[in-house]
């Protein structure tokens, strides 16, 4: 084995953590493992957030960090999510619902192929047309039911979840994978004279080094936009 590689990451909530806990469970952080992780969080900055949702995609890397879905779903006070409504989506009036679950298909019936020959004005619902989640969530039922193995069930599905109680959940999971916890506020990014990160400062002192550094301090941006000057890229045009 070669030699231990160093991780840091700046900035703790849903993005320090689950980065923190995601590298930890894939690349082996604990004692004796291939990489150290640290994570240095500012007590001062709160998580920003109070209510958010995933998509289903979260039940694969919950499942990946050895989460239990029961606890999880205590300990971040989460319900079931089953798509998106867009309200007034074409027009005021209107809405849309996206549903989790992927339509039916096969090679010999495509709903979706079906649906899109139909009459516009006359025609069901996208989520009407292609499975029954619409009426599900509706009818305020789950898309799974308590006998089923965590993260699976008849109908595709993510969550609403308090996102600071989220971000204990995932410290929590980090640190027993072997993270390293800071807590401190940054006051320096040392760079290198090519423009590289060298290494952080605290305000405490430490001088923390590392192979990768990971900023994750939000819109303060604290190694990326702060020291780095990279340019906020915003999506506005295309949204």
């Amino acid at each position: 084995m070669g030699a231990r590689r160093n991780i840091v990451i700046v900035g703790g909530g849903t993005a320090g953590w689950l980065t923190a806990a995601y590298l930890a469970k894939a690349l082996g952080a604990g004692e004796g493992g291939r990489v150290a992780i640290t994570l240095l969080e500012s007590p001062d900055i709160g998580i920003i957030g109070v209510g958010e949702g995933a998509f289903p995609t979260i039940r694969n890397t919950l499942r990946f960090l050895g989460v239990d879905e029961a606890q999880f779903i205590r300990d971040a006070s989460a319900t079931f999510k089953q798509g998106i409504r867009f309200v007034d989506w074409e027009k005021e009036g209107t809405r849309y619902f996206h549903p989790f679950e992927a339509p039916f298909f096969t090679e010999e019936a495509d709903i979706v192929g079906h649906w899109l020959t139909l009459d516009p004005a006359t025609r069901p619902t996208f989520a009407q047309a292609v499975t029954i989640q619409n009426r599900v969530a509706e009818a305020r039922r789950a898309p799974k039911r308590p006998h089923e193995d965590d993260f699976t069930g008849p109908l595709s599905y993510a969550y609403h979840f308090d996102a600071v109680k989220l971000s204990g959940v995932l410290a929590d999971c980090a640190r027993g994978l072997g993270v390293r916890h800071i807590e401190g506020r940054l006051v320096d990014v040392a760079l290198t004279p090519d423009g590289a990160v060298d290494h952080l400062v605290t305000e405490a002192g430490e001088t923390l080094t590392a192979d990768l550094f990971i900023d994750c301090s939000g819109f303060r941006a604290e190694i990326i936009g702060q020291a780095l000057k990279s340019p906020f890229k915003s999506a506005r045009p295309i949204l």
